[in-house]
């Protein structure tokens, strides 16, 4: 009777130590089974009652994708008798919430058969801390490199644009009196073709690295995109369907319009060349708000509010998680050699940071993908003017107009002088500011808008044109850079309602600029 007594006892002790232990208990034979366990395995992560747990097999608690290694472990240890300790994901009831756990494990031998005696410790908020301390490092590395081929963009820019500016204008005056019979046409055809790509590729690494100088307006977001996908249509063949889903109800976006033909452009042309074959293509727009949760989840941090979202779905060849893991570095491409630049999305990922949004990406391979940008909603009223590409009609007034124009470069200082006065306009010339300032002072009949570089020595664009307007207080400025954004803010040039030119323009945009600036109400009624 006292022998009984005390093994009522001993088990007594046992049941409280093993329900006392912080987390989970389990005791499995060799085939995996259940042959002792605490409440907490019971309860919280099987689900079943004592007489399930008995013929229930451990391995199917753990995450599909951690059960192979979860076998290899306990195997190991009814080998070897070696103790083990290891991180894994346990289902809780089955799935698809886990939770995750240190589990330790060792054998033991009763009555001569093995047995496995081991506990878990729930450490999944230090799991989540640390795949959230990993994502912001991602984050931060992607930013790196950005930073770093942004420094690379903006260092060569200005030289680059300056020489592009010059071979486009000049080519394009050659082109004016050269019609398609002449044998040379072919020639400055190719010359234009190769300056225009030479040019978006330019613009392509200023974009990507967040130092494109940006002329934002509030746009419908709705007719925005619908704009640009009536010129892009035409990019895709008979075997594709595109189908066009507006839902972002009359919200509004301020960004600048080039920028969303960008991200337009890159993210269709991306998903018509994931097709082979057949295929449809989806953009979507819609409204929602981003909640206080999840700010750190997906490809972006992003901030809670009032976001317009627009999708672009693809029934392409999909990616793996590794390509998704890349496919925002500059350069990195899936397509063939000679196909594609590596800019596209590195461009779609500058843009939306530099306007405070977000995007996420979802793709499987041979399942499509979808690609989502988010930028946050303006409560502003829209511009009527959506694009900054305007048809201007030169005034008959045009050619009493007096244009003073300022560049050190010599060559595009020639170059705009000739294009303008071909248009009727009195031009004034003088390669440094203090050179202009002693122009305009010798020329008593009036100057009527300044087109000038940004950068020079001694003064820069947004100094001369404040100089200036104390002896021409109506006098409008237009201006011209090669720089990057972040250089040219520096020198408190760039804002809202800014004239600007970014080198290399056009001659149609040259003229086209100076005509729209002088058709503006004078800065004095």
């Amino acid at each position: 009777m006292p022998q009984s007594h005390d093994a009522e006892r001993a088990s007594a002790i046992t049941r409280h130590i093993i329900e006392s232990i912080p987390g989970a208990f389990y005791m499995l034979d060799s085939r995996g089974k259940y042959v002792r366990w605490n409440a907490f395995q019971r309860d919280v992560i099987v689900g079943e009652t004592d007489e399930g747990m008995a013929v229930f097999n451990a391995i199917e608690t753990f995450h599909p994708d951690d059960r192979e290694a979860a076998l290899a472990g306990i195997q190991q240890i009814m080998l070897t008798g070696e103790e083990n300790i290891a991180e894994g994901r346990v289902l809780l009831h089955g799935g698809p919430d886990y939770l995750w756990l240190l589990m330790t494990g060792h054998r033991v031998i009763i009555d001569g058969e093995p047995f496995i005696i081991g506990t878990g410790v729930d450490i999944t908020a230090r799991k989540k801390a640390e795949e959230d301390a990993a994502r912001l490092e991602q984050q931060l590395l992607q930013s790196q490199k950005m930073e770093v081929v942004g420094k690379l963009a903006g260092g060569i820019a200005h030289d680059f644009n300056n020489m592009l500016a010059v071979i486009l204008g000049h080519a394009e005056m050659l082109s004016d009196g050269i019609g398609p019979e002449d044998e040379r046409y072919g020639n400055l055809e190719a010359i234009l073709g190769a300056t225009q790509r030479l040019d978006n590729l330019t613009r392509q690494l200023l974009a990507f690295a967040r130092s494109q100088v940006v002329l934002p307006k509030v746009l419908d977001f709705d007719e925005s995109v619908d704009g640009t996908l009536g010129l892009l249509k035409r990019l895709i063949g008979e075997n594709i369907e595109l189908r066009w889903l507006p839902g972002a109800d009359g919200g509004r976006v301020k960004i600048d319009p080039s920028q969303i033909d960008q991200i337009i452009a890159n993210l269709f042309v991306n998903a018509r060349d994931a097709i082979s074959g057949s295929g449809t293509i989806t953009i979507e727009t819609r409204r929602f708000t981003q909640p206080e949760k999840d700010v750190s989840a997906g490809v972006m941090e992003r901030k809670p509010g009032r976001y317009l979202s627009l999708s672009v779905t693809d029934t392409g060849k999909g990616m793996s998680p590794e390509m998704i893991h890349r496919i925002f570095e500059p350069f990195y491409t899936t397509k063939d050699i000679g196909k594609g630049t590596g800019l596209g999305l590195s461009t779609v990922y500058g843009i939306v940071k530099q306007n405070g949004g977000f995007l996420d990406v979802s793709s499987e391979p041979e399942k499509g993908s979808r690609f989502t940008v988010c930028i946050p909603e303006c409560t502003v009223a829209a511009n009527t003017q959506t694009h900054s590409a305007v048809s201007h009609q030169k005034s008959s007034e045009d050619g009493g107009k007096v244009v003073l124009v300022v560049e050190d470069e010599a060559d595009i200082l020639r170059l705009c002088a000739f294009v303008l006065r071909g248009e009727g306009f009195t031009v004034l010339t003088a390669s440094s500011p203090s050179e202009a300032l002693e122009v305009a002072r010798r020329h008593a009949a009036g100057i009527d808008l300044l087109l000038t570089d940004v950068i020079m020595p001694a003064m820069n664009g947004g100094d001369l044109h404040r100089a200036l307007l104390e002896t021409y207080p109506a006098l409008r400025a237009v201006f011209m850079s090669g720089y990057t954004a972040d250089i040219i803010g520096e020198k408190g040039v760039a804002g809202e309602g800014l004239n600007f030119l970014q080198k290399p323009f056009s001659v149609r945009n040259l003229t086209g600029k100076v005509q729209e600036v002088l058709d503006l109400p004078s800065p004095l009624q």
